[in-house]
């Protein structure tokens, strides 16, 4: 398992900033979900994640290792994309097994190896099968067991469920979630969808125009947004926003709007959270 650290990372092209001065630290044995609309430079932080990209300027290290100037094998890291790119002409088996043809280990071992993943996965019953034989979800568990059977350090995962249809998206994102609890490996997870980034984060980072806007549980990003982006872009329907004035009088806080006055009581927690009188009572002058 890896510890993946994101330091200041900035990555321009030419003129364009994807993303800039990136700041974030995966945990050891974490599923974070990168979460975001189109362009917002999640894919271009999972590249340079896992060496496929170099950043412009920054740091990215595991377990306290720089690794910018590591190759992607150098890096250990496995990845599965929205498409599950496996060798038309091969086998699931054969498929596979391509990810264990340079590891050196002995036949019986990759025997072995291809056994349990593909058990990890519930693609035993499909191991003689040529992709054209397969149901789209069952070419992305293939692509899964060819990610998982080489024990890599981490897991990236770039949409892998985005072209599959809603009841298939279900079941393998309560797969993916299970796997990851099993076999306990680092995971990052990018979507543009809300309802994958909730239903299957330990945390959840939200970006935006290549900055990371905010990152925590699910829970924290949903209740306490620290942002009007993410506050609008989490939760369906989204949040509503009424633009206003706070005002302190008569020892009490009030949100001031051209239609109504709200006042805020101290709840029995010492935070503030808001009430409606029923008659909208005045400000004290």
């Amino acid at each position: 398992m890896a510890r993946i650290e994101l330091h200041d990372v900035s990555k321009t092209y030419g003129e364009h900033t994807a993303v800039r001065g990136l700041d974030m630290t995966i945990a050891d044995g974490e599923l974070l979900v990168l979460l975001g609309p189109s362009g917002c430079g999640k894919s271009t932080t999972m590249n340079m994640i896992a060496g496929l990209d170099s950043p412009t300027s920054g740091a990215i290290r595991f377990d306290g290792v720089d690794v910018i100037h590591r190759s992607p094998h150098e890096r250990n890291i496995a990845m599965v994309f929205q498409s599950s790119l496996l060798y038309p002409h091969l086998s699931a088996r054969q498929n596979i097994y391509m990810s264990l043809k340079r590891s050196g280990l002995s036949k019986s071992e990759i025997a072995d190896r291809i056994a349990r993943a593909a058990e990890t996965v519930d693609v035993t019953r499909l191991l003689d099968k040529l992709p054209s034989q397969l149901s789209g979800g069952e070419r992305q568990r293939v692509a899964t067991a060819k990610a998982i059977v080489r024990e890599p350090a981490g897991f990236l995962l770039d949409e892998p469920l985005s072209s599959l249809d809603a009841s298939l998206r279900l079941s393998l994102r309560a797969e993916l979630v299970n796997l990851q609890k099993r076999i306990h490996t680092t995971m990052v997870f990018v979507t543009h969808d809300q309802i994958e980034a909730m239903t299957m984060g330990d945390r959840i980072g939200v970006m935006r125009e290549g900055q990371l806007e905010q990152i925590g549980t699910p829970t924290d990003v949903y209740n306490r947004p620290k942002t009007l982006f993410v506050a609008g872009f989490v939760g369906a329907p989204p949040m509503n926003f009424l633009k206003g004035a706070i005002e302190h009088a008569g020892g009490k806080l009030w949100f001031v709007h051209p239609a109504l006055r709200l006042v805020h009581y101290p709840c029995c927690t010492g935070s503030v959270s808001p009430r409606i009188p029923g008659t909208f009572p005045q400000s004290p002058k």
